[in-house]
């Protein structure tokens, strides 16, 4: 839910890592009042798992426990549900900006975001997706829209680099017209990458978000002479889960590639023993000593519940916040949406380094290869990718 990316994770001790969140706070002394962000998202639905208010307002009490910003101003953070339906995201922005938010937070894809986008765009209001890495969104509103987690391109790029490393020659591609961008255009970014740095793409099948049954598409990829090295789809779950259950049911052991969309703990409990046939690229790994680590024992201290890497994405997100209304000096919507683009070389939850500056609203950032080993999540490597397809491919899927 990827573009030339750089991260480098903190790799402090842990009290390292918690200490990152002591915020240096320069800006002019201000009365102490509120800033206020609204959280358009998808608190209920399909999209669900891709969003994190939780993860949002844990760093807000950081922040603010911290001392706030500009010097004593307090973040309140308004969250209202769109429920993954893009007839409503224009609506509930509205209601966010009519309640005084001056930045706003959305949801995590670019079909969902862009109608709010919109509305924010007649107020210079910025909007930063948690959890969309769809890059058709910053192009759709670019004075205003971002990405806070790295393109698709540079995820699925990133995990063809992978595969051509660990000598896999073949791939197939599985694609879904379901989930915007992402599940229609990602497997071509990866067939891109795939096919540029020597391997080959031998063919694709359409699936449905949804589908109990993945027979059909079982059935083909066992039946195909050859059989490929790995098959890729833009899973989310728990599609990803029941894919890779079925492929092990039917005898075949043949890796299984993907994006963030598969980074939720149900994957293991979906996909059972096929679990471990997954690898995926996604955003960090709170190993010990990680900034990401760091913030996931501060919210649990505070009661909070980590549920996914959207629970980082969306403390991540307020934090890039908290730095451009620091940067700017201000909490304008316009300073803050002009600070936001000079934003170079920051650290954030899930990464040690993240740039917008002539980026386009698209971060450059690192991220980690995660795969299922033994019934647990295990840090593969962090890459950053050395090729980003653009997405100009003969698999591109339009119909």
């Amino acid at each position: 839910m990827g573009k030339g990316i750089k991260t480098w994770l903190y790799r402090g001790t842990a009290a390292a890592a918690l200490g990152a969140f002591s915020f240096g706070l320069t800006g002019p002394s201000l009365a102490a009042d509120e800033i206020t962000i609204g959280y358009f998202l998808a608190a209920t639905g399909e999209l669900a798992p891709y969003d994190s208010e939780p993860g949002a307002r844990c760093m807000v009490d950081i922040i603010n426990d911290k001392g706030g910003v500009l010097g004593g101003k307090k973040l309140k953070l308004i969250a209202k549900d769109m429920k993954g339906d893009p007839a409503l995201s224009s609506t509930v922005a509205q209601e966010l900006i009519d309640d005084g938010a001056v930045v706003l937070l959305g949801p995590p894809t670019d079909t969902t975001l862009i109608p709010g986008g919109q509305i924010a765009a007649q107020s210079q209001i910025a909007v930063l997706s948690v959890g969309s890495t769809q890059v058709q969104w910053p192009a759709a509103v670019p004075e205003i829209a971002y990405l806070v987690p790295y393109g698709d391109n540079a995820s699925a790029s990133a995990v063809a680099e992978w595969a051509i490393a660990q000598g896999y020659k073949t791939a197939y591609l599985l694609v879904s017209h379901d989930i915007g961008s992402y599940s229609l255009v990602t497997p071509q970014y990866f067939g891109d990458a795939f096919e540029k740095l020597g391997g080959k793409v031998l063919g694709q099948i359409n699936w449905n978000f949804g589908t109990n049954d993945y027979s059909p598409q079982v059935t083909e990829i066992k039946n195909l002479n050859p059989r490929p090295d790995v098959v890729f789809a833009a899973w989310i779950m728990p599609d990803g889960g029941v894919f890779a259950k079925q492929m092990k049911a039917a005898g075949l052991e043949i890796p299984i590639l993907g994006t963030d969309g598969l980074d939720d703990p149900s994957l293991i409990e979906v996909g059972g023993d096929g679990a471990n046939l997954v690898t995926f690229g996604t955003h960090g790994f709170p190993d010990e000593g990680s900034t990401l680590k760091g913030f996931y024992d501060e919210c649990t201290k505070r009661g909070f519940t980590v549920q996914n890497i959207f629970f980082g994405l969306a403390g991540e997100s307020v934090e890039v916040i908290r730095l451009a209304i620091e940067k700017a000096g201000s909490a304008e919507p316009a300073a803050i949406n002009a600070a936001l683009r000079e934003l170079e070389n920051v650290k954030g939850v899930t990464t040690d380094s993240l740039t917008f500056k002539d980026r386009g609203g698209v971060p450059l950032k690192q991220l980690a290869i995660v795969g299922v080993r033994e019934g647990k999540f295990t840090l593969i490597q962090r890459i950053l990718p050395q090729y980003v397809a653009d997405g100009a491919s003969k698999w591109a899927v339009t119909k």
